[in-house]
């Protein structure tokens, strides 16, 4: 089976659906990844894609040793694999994460682990953690942009709160961290630039605020993967980016035009109905199988059938226009995901392709919990 050069041997031996990792076009998204970056020193790479700690091997070998999580589960699989630093970006605030946050940086001790504030709230939860531990904890100001999600609002109130940070007991104020979800989904490389350009001006007045006190703040995160490589003409040594889903890609992220990624990770599944009255094929990749999260004529992309669109999705079942495709019962399809993330962790594990279409093994997708 070969489809848009994705090849697959005997794939009637696999059940369906079925979550595959072409690994050549893991390796090359790591490559393009450092290209674009210029330097493995300017990249804090997200785990919450792979959730695999054979995916993360394959880029520590490749040099990458800081890396940006959202769970704890996701810090514990990166402190298992010895990386140098774990950003967790998700605010530690219930007793429990900071809990586990304590026994992590405990365990570890060797490792850089970090985390992000934005409320007055974070900032006390996590010095009763830490003072009553003994151990200081680096943290980020965590900026709203635009994304409207979680942050400080830029300003006085961001400034407030690094300041505040910086004289809180157990922490240690770092710098800014900023997500800008905002940029999501827009192909027009000049309005995300504007954009980020936005972001960057809110960035620097926290830094200017930090200057007025006396407190450094020259370790900063920014970008997600929409503009990761927009904020590289800031200062190398204050600015490091952080992409999410570069590793594998997906068909949304795929509409960026001015990025060279390829889509690593595609699900196979099986046409198991039709109404050819209704221009219409029933196939076994519903909800529980792909990007729930989106919209639903972004959730998958058939390979090689760029014209059908999915239109309904229950639980075990998705119902695709055909459009002028021509699919029968029972053939065998590959679907591109829309949001890679939300169907890495339908699947315990990914089976790996090797580049002559044989299935070379397994990523286990170890942090699929939290």
């Amino acid at each position: 089976m070969e489809i848009d050069g994705y090849l697959l041997d005997d794939p009637e031996a696999i059940d369906t659906p079925a979550f595959l990792v072409y690994e050549d076009i893991v390796q090359h998204n790591i490559g393009e990844v450092l290209r674009v970056c210029g330097s493995v020193d300017r990249l804090v790479a997200h785990a919450k894609t792979h959730k695999s700690t054979d995916v993360l091997n394959l880029q520590i070998a490749a040099g990458i040793r800081s890396y940006k999580c959202a769970t704890l589960r996701e810090a514990e699989m990166l402190a298992e694999a010895n990386v140098d630093e774990i950003v967790i970006a998700y605010p530690m605030l219930h007793p429990r994460k900071r809990e586990r946050l304590v026994s992590l940086m405990q365990k570890f001790p060797n490792i850089e682990v970090k985390a992000i504030v934005s409320t007055p709230d974070h900032l006390a939860g996590l010095s009763e953690s830490m003072v009553a531990s003994g151990l200081e904890l680096g943290v980020y100001l965590d900026l709203d942009t635009g994304m409207r999600r979680t942050g400080a609002q830029p300003g006085a109130e961001a400034g407030e709160i690094y300041v505040q940070a910086a004289q809180t007991p157990g922490l240690r104020a770092l710098g800014v961290h900023v997500f800008d979800g905002h940029t999501l989904y827009k192909p027009d490389e000049a309005e995300r630039q504007a954009l980020v350009d936005t972001s960057i001006e809110y960035m620097h007045e926290v830094w200017e605020i930090a200057e007025r006190h006396g407190i450094a703040a020259d370790d900063n995160l920014a970008g997600g993967s929409w503009s990761f490589h927009l904020y590289l003409g800031e200062d190398a040594n204050k600015v490091r980016v952080t992409p999410g889903t570069w590793v594998y890609w997906d068909s949304r992220n795929a509409t960026i035009p001015e990025l060279d990624f390829k889509v690593a990770a595609v699900v196979l599944g099986q046409v198991i109905d039709s109404d050819p009255g209704m221009d219409t094929v029933t196939t076994d990749l519903g909800s529980k199988t792909c990007s729930p999260d989106q919209p639903m004529e972004h959730r998958f992309k058939l390979v090689g059938y760029p014209a059908a669109e999915l239109t309904a999705q229950s639980e075990e079942h998705g119902v695709l226009r055909l459009n002028g495709e021509t699919l029968a019962v029972g053939d065998l399809v590959l679907a591109a995901p829309g949001h890679a993330c939300t169907t890495t962790v339908k699947f315990p594990y990914a089976l790996v392709v090797d580049s002559g279409g044989q299935i070379a093994g397994r990523y286990d997708h170890d942090a699929r919990d939290r």
